[in-house]
C-alpha cells in the first residue's frame, strides 16, 4: 500500500538517504551525505518548505520537495516543486505521480495560484508525469519554450 504524507523531522533521513541516492543517479558528488542531512533538516524546520514522503508498505519510496513564495507576475503565492524522487525498484508504479498531485493539492490548500518547476527536456518519464497533470512549458507570449538559467556562483 502506499501512503503519501507531510514529512516531519523523524523523516530527515529516509530523506536525505533518497537525495543521496538522487545526487548518486545524477552521478553527481556534491552535496556530500553530510551537507544532505543538515539541508534536509534545515528545510524540515522551514515554513516555506515542504516535503512530502511516499511509502510503499512502510518502506520510504520517494519524496518531492516543494517551496512557497511570493510572486509578483502571479500576485500570489508560487509554489515550487523542487525535488521529485522515486526509488528505482518502484518507479512505474505510480509514485511519481501520487507525489505530484499531492504536492498540487497541498499548493491549492495553501492558495497557491501558481506551480512552477523545472527538468530536463530529456527526462521522459518525469516529463510526462507533468504534462499529464497540465503543465505546459510553451509562453503564450512568445510562442517558444520557457527555458530555465542557472548560473552557480562560486563560493
Amino acid at each position: 500500500m502506499i501512503l503519501i504524507r507531510t514529512a516531519v523531522p523523524g523523516d530527515a533521513m529516509a530523506i536525505a538517504a533518497m537525495a543521496i541516492a538522487f545526487r548518486d543517479h545524477l552521478e553527481r558528488t556534491v552535496p556530500t551525505d553530510a551537507q544532505f542531512r543538515e539541508n534536509v533538516a534545515l528545510l524540515l524546520g522551514q515554513d516555506d518548505a515542504e516535503f512530502f514522503i511516499a511509502t510503499r508498505d512502510g518502506i520510504p519510496a520517494g519524496y518531492v520537495l516543494q517551496r512557497y513564495r511570493h510572486s509578483m507576475w502571479a500576485s500570489g503565492t508560487e509554489a515550487a516543486i523542487e525535488d521529485l524522487f522515486v526509488d528505482p525498484a518502484v518507479r512505474r508504479s505510480g509514485i511519481g505521480r501520487q507525489l505530484i498531485g499531492h504536492a498540487l493539492d497541498r499548493a491549492a490548500t495553501r492558495d497557491c495560484v501558481t506551480v512552477c518547476l523545472d527538468t530536463n527536456e530529456n527526462n521522459v518519464a518525469s516529463t510526462r508525469i507533468y504534462t499529464g497533470f497540465g503543465f505546459n512549458a510553451v509562453s503564450k507570449r512568445w510562442n517558444g519554450r520557457q527555458i530555465f538559467f542557472r548560473l552557480n556562483l562560486e563560493r
